[in-house]
């Protein structure tokens, strides 16, 4: 079939010009004669062309296996459209019918087919032998010119600016090019698979700008359109497919498109909120709602922030009866994979765009946009990440542009997030519903972008406090372990000089983490100096101690917090040296980073973790926010900065409660000068105390002989 190909082309030209060259004689008809595959994407198409390619697909459909398909735009003439429904509204009939008056010894025959192009256009659909799509674009006309067609293993297109009718391929002033790869070269080679990969996005509906419909579907559609000229499109399409579905009907959906049947959001069965230990999230969904539904709850790790939210959502949608979006913004991958099964315990199959391609992302929010059109309840729910909001324009321009009858709710999670310039610089003013979730927040060195959360979402409307959460049965008690850690000479020599340098550029004041309104360099600065006390040399050394007194075997669901901060004396990150110091005491582990969250898959370490594959992970800022592993029991933080947002995120990832878990340790490691004879030792040491009495004032073994306010009292003696 290869070579007949070959031999039916030999003398075609690479360009032909209508009406003056024979398209039709030496390249259509030849080279359908021989091939096994036809396929023909056409702005118009008339069933007049088929009597002018008759001798050529007489012979193409003779052989069973022949199919001729059409991806067309449905600007089709009425008859043509009626000869297609018959095909596919009586096909026994139109088959029987054709017996005597388009079959020559069974087969279609060539005469037939020039003289009775309606009956045969009928007949084709009917018998399977012509597959016909209809495609509709997001915006205009799908106005394609292209004739594909294999014999064997190679291709030939025909393409150029003459549609499937009759006067496109004999009377216009067409112009068409004729690519054979193995003849013409690379360049044509390239040219035809970049044709036919078009193709098979636009039939198996892969592309975002064609929504390819079958011919059912599409007459359907077309009918409703017959008295307007603009042809369909994918709006039109959905708009239809929602009236069908919301009168009851099943309506098909076009191949490779999938649209989870509307469903709303519903509280589970079971779901403890009204009283007991979660009793506070219905005094939270309260408060909201009184607010006018806008405003933040601040409920630290363990309280439910995720099912409080859902809620409420729940009560506005209930409240609205007609379609509603959410939208969840979330910080990291693994949060978005726990918000979604949150969601689906509500009932609701969420969206996660992260996880699409941008074709797949694009064609998905039409379908959404599709199904916000119907005007019965209708709740779809989004969850995405802050880099992908912030920065796909595309999916921003799809929520502004949702019609007023939507209702529209975000829900910001980790809120403090959203008070970045990234965000606050494209915040979305759509929304009509506003939550803010979020432990702490407050954005501790970031006035301007604190501000800028409660403008937005509103104010803190209700407090859950890590207290509040332990007292009630939420969390998990704990014990906290302060070690001391005296910082070398060195280290102590460079405190000094960058405090001094503070000093000079007007900076007095105690670093209680706020940095907001502060010069570029005093910020720089003192991040150099609360790095010199996160990597204090001696606290891997003395994490090693406690690692090998508890006895490396029996080391299991620990969590070791390291700085994200640049070392200042050494060149070596703390997370790599703790690694190899872990790899040393033959400790299995794990490092957590963004570079590992920002890979697919990464929950598959999260979850090994759970499972005990692994003793020990190692996080550098990841592990900070909203990621459950309840699992864990032990957490040393070799990391503890003057963040006091993260003093609540870090004890929440180790107080989640698990079967078997009855109390948690937290070991902190407590920088202390060399002295306390200079002014600068004395300020380092009530900066660290300020953050033990935190940790120490929640804790089980507070006041125990051996706890930490033994600790804590001691040094406070001496200031």
């Amino acid at each position: 079939m290869t070579d007949q190909l070959t031999a039916a082309l030999r003398h075609v030209l690479p360009v032909y010009e209508i009406p003056e060259d024979d398209l039709i004689g030496e390249v259509l008809v030849p080279a359908i004669r021989v091939s096994d595959d036809v396929r023909v994407a056409a702005g118009f198409f008339s069933s007049q062309c088929l009597a002018q390619i008759a001798p050529g697909l007489a012979d193409y459909l003779r052989r069973d296996s022949g199919m001729l398909q059409l991806l067309i735009s449905p600007a089709v003439d009425a008859a043509d459209l009626d000869a297609m429904e018959r095909g596919v509204r009586s096909p026994e009939q139109v088959i029987e019918a054709a017996l005597d008056r388009l079959l020559d010894e069974a087969a279609l025959s060539e005469h037939a087919l020039a003289h009775h192009t309606l009956d045969c256009l009928s007949y084709l659909v009917a018998s399977g032998r012509l597959r016909v799509r209809f495609a509709l674009m997001k915006s205009g006309m799908y106005h394609k010119k292209q004739w594909l067609m294999k014999a064997g293993t190679r291709w030939v297109a025909v393409h150029g600016s003459g549609n499937a009718t009759a006067r496109g391929l004999l009377v216009n002033g067409e112009q068409m090019t004729v690519d054979q790869p193995w003849r013409d070269g690379e360049t044509a080679s390239k040219r035809v698979t970049k044709l036919l990969a078009g193709w098979e996005r636009q039939w198996n509906n892969e592309s975002p700008h064609v929504l390819a419909v079958d011919l059912s579907d599409g007459l359907r559609l077309a009918g409703r359109r017959r008295s307007t000229a603009q042809a369909p499109t994918i709006d039109d399409f959905w708009r239809a497919w929602h009236a069908d579905h919301s009168r009851g009907l099943e309506p098909p959906l076009p191949q490779g498109i999938s649209l989870a049947q509307p469903r709303l959001l519903s509280i589970p069965d079971g779901v403890e909120w009204r009283s007991g230990r979660y009793a506070h999230q219905s005094a939270a969904v309260e408060a909201f709602s009184i607010n006018g539904s806008r405003g933040i709850l601040a409920i630290a790790t363990g309280g439910g922030k995720t099912q409080t939210a859902l809620i409420s959502a729940t009560h506005e949608q209930d409240r609205h009866k007609a379609p509603m979006l959410v939208v969840a913004i979330v910080p990291s991958a693994p949060l978005v994979r726990q918000w979604a099964e949150t969601v689906r315990r509500f009932g609701v199959d969420p969206f996660l765009p992260s996880d699409s391609s941008g074709p797949k992302r694009k064609a998905r929010l039409e379908e959404i946009k599709a199904g916000l059109a119907t005007p019965g309840s209708y709740t779809s729910v989004i969850v995405c990440t802050q880099r992908l909001f912030t920065t796909d324009e595309s999916f921003r321009a799809f929520i502004d542009a949702l019609p007023s009858t939507v209702l529209t709710m975000l829900i910001g999670d980790e809120v403090h997030n959203l008070g970045s310039k990234s965000f606050l610089r494209h915040r979305p003013e759509r929304f009509n519903v506003r939550l803010g979730l979020s432990a702490t927040p407050s954005r501790q060195y970031d006035a301007e972008g604190t501000a800028g959360i409660f403008d937005y979402f509103g104010p803190e409307l209700f407090e859950f406090t890590l207290k509040d959460a332990i007292r009630a049965g939420c969390l998990s008690p704990y014990n906290y372990h302060l070690h001391e850690i005296a910082l070398s000479e060195d280290e102590m020599a460079e405190y000094e000089n960058l405090t001094r340098q503070l000093q000079r550029k007007g900076f007095q004041k105690a670093d209680d983490g706020k940095d907001s309104d502060l010069q570029a360099q005093i910020e720089h600065l003192l991040r150099r100096r609360r790095a010199l006390l996160e990597h204090a040399e001696a606290k891997i050394p003395t994490l090693r101690q406690l690692l090998i007194r508890h006895g490396s075997r029996d080391v299991s669901k620990t969590l070791v917090y390291t700085s994200a901060k640049p070392p200042v004396l050494t060149s070596e990150r703390q997370i790599d040296a703790t690694n190899r110091m872990l790899d040393e005491l033959r400790i299995s582990f794990h490092q957590f980073t963004h570079r590992e969250t920002a890979r697919r898959g990464a929950g598959k370490y999260l979850e090994a973790f759970g499972r005990g594959e692994y003793q020990v992970l190692t996080a550098m800022e990841v592990l900070d926010e909203g990621i459950d592993i309840p699992q864990t029991d032990t957490a040393y933080l070799l990391a503890s900065s003057t963040v006091r947002r993260e003093w609540v995120q870090r004890r929440g990832r180790i107080l989640r409660r698990s079967e078997g878990k009855e109390i948690a340790n937290l070991h902190d490691f407590l920088v202390v000068p060399p002295t306390l004879g200079t002014k600068e030792g004395r300020s380092l040491l009530i900066g660290e105390l300020t953050r033990a009495r935190e940790f120490a004032s929640a804790a089980d073994n507070e006041y125990d002989s051996d706890g930490p306010r033994v600790v804590i009292d001691r040094h406070e003696r001496t200031l």
